[in-house]
């Protein structure tokens, strides 16, 4: 047996020296040979890597080369604050070979590292970084504001999104259909992402067959915070589900468009959602009361939802369209407020007990009735229906940092336990 596993990490080591021998660093700027991505783009070979020096970069890219599983290709800025990919003036219409957004990923297996999109305008659904049938791409430490759509589109197999901020996108000529994220596809993973300020649509927007959200701060639509709904070929298929963890979702008070939605889990363009929303440990905090928290949208739809906050708002849950079932327990909901059925053990009081909910620090202070009254041993299946034991060991704070989420005792209700610290101004 220990002959088999030298020879195995042997044999790795051979394929790893191969790949690096193989592939190519591009350095990308102005003082470069090179001077724009968009002229070897097309050229790229899996393992390659791009790297972009700190400056604004006047163009728009089809990433149409294919990496693999084993060598991605990677694409980062380097030296300094993010280089900017800057459309303005550009053309994004999609005509043609023309993309329809800053980066359209066409190809296969590509990390975007350590970048900045905007004004990418073709007065509809121009995006920061638009998807057209990739697999597996992974988009980190990027920043997408001031399009049409921030990211938008969908990957045949996963599309990871990690450590991003995506705010202020959207289009007044396409109000309400224009998004800080669009998403469709397989699968889309967003984690520790601060999501806001969608102008003319909805923070986080998925067609989608499976979706997870894990600790991200997602607030300040205008239409709703989070929409995963019916895709035709994508959530008709079982097990169509969406699972929330640990994230802080705040709606502001002023809207001027929809003034109830913040998660809708169904179906809206009159096709089939067959899944389930999973909701685990986040804090939802409404701006106005006419708020619903949460709306079940088809016959088929589920919820489980356990150990999260309800805040600002009565109105918890509607079943627009009568689902299969919802089940809860050990949510906080405010004092008058009717508790759903299905729920179990239902916390209630005027005041959740967070640090300042005027300022949005949401963290909980001593005495908060949250406080170790939260249960464990939850599951939850994923897109291939597979069953997982939920782990939650992670907390957003704002300005994208993630903090280790330490237990003492039983959990706490919500996106955070008591005694989370952090220097970062809330």
């Amino acid at each position: 047996m220990k002959h088999l596993i030298a020879a195995t990490v042997a044999v790795s080591l051979v394929s790893i020296a191969v790949w690096s021998a193989d592939a190519k660093v591009y350095h990308v700027g102005a003082g470069r040979d090179t001077t724009g991505l968009k002229a070897i783009a097309s050229t790229l070979q899996p393992g390659d890597v791009v790297e972009i020096d700190s400056g604004v970069y006047g163009e728009v890219v089809r990433l149409t080369a294919n990496g693999t599983m084993e060598a991605p290709i990677i694409i980062r800025g380097v030296g300094g604050p993010r280089p900017v990919f800057d459309a303005k003036g550009l053309d994004v219409s999609g005509r043609g070979s023309v993309p329809r957004g800053i980066f359209e990923v066409e190809g296969a297996y590509y990390v975007i590292d350590h970048l900045e999109f905007v004004n990418a305008r073709n007065g509809e659904n121009a995006a920061g970084i638009r998807l057209l049938g990739s697999t597996n791409a992974v988009i980190r430490d990027c920043k997408v504001s001031h399009c049409d759509m921030g990211i938008f589109g969908g990957d045949r197999e996963t599309a990871t999104i990690e450590a991003c901020e995506v705010a202020f996108n959207g289009s007044a000529e396409f109000d309400g259909y224009s998004h800080n994220f669009y998403m469709s596809g397989n699968r889309v993973v967003v984690r520790n992402c601060h999501i806001h300020g969608s102008l003319h649509g909805q923070n986080f927007k998925s067609r989608a067959h499976y979706n997870e959200l894990w600790y991200n701060r997602i607030a300040d639509s205008n239409e709703g915070e989070v929409g995963p709904v019916d895709g035709k070929g994508a959530t008709d298929r079982p097990d169509s589900n969406m699972l929330m963890v640990g994230n802080i979702v705040v709606s502001k008070p002023d809207r001027t468009g929809n003034t109830a939605k913040f998660i809708l889990f169904g179906s809206e363009s009159g096709g089939s959602h067959d899944g389930t929303l999973y909701m685990f440990h986040n804090t939802l905090v409404a701006g106005d009361p006419k708020i619903i928290f949460v709306q079940l949208y088809d016959t088929k739809a589920r919820a489980v939802i356990y150990n999260n906050v309800f805040f600002g708002s009565k109105r918890i849950l509607v079943n627009a369209r009568q689902p299969i079932s919802v089940t809860g327990g050990n949510n906080w909901i405010p004092a008058g407020a009717e508790t759903p059925e299905g729920f179990a053990d239902t916390l209630s009081r005027t005041d959740p007990g967070f640090v300042d909910g005027d300022r949005r620090d949401f963290r909980l202070k001593p005495g908060s009735q949250c406080v170790n009254r939260a249960i464990s041993n939850l599951e939850y299946t994923n897109g291939d229906g597979a069953r997982h034991r939920l782990i939650v060991d992670r907390c957003y704070v704002p300005h994208m940092r993630v903090l280790p989420r330490v237990t003492v005792g039983a959990p706490d209700v919500g996106a955070y336990e008591l005694g989370v610290q952090t220097s970062s101004p809330l």
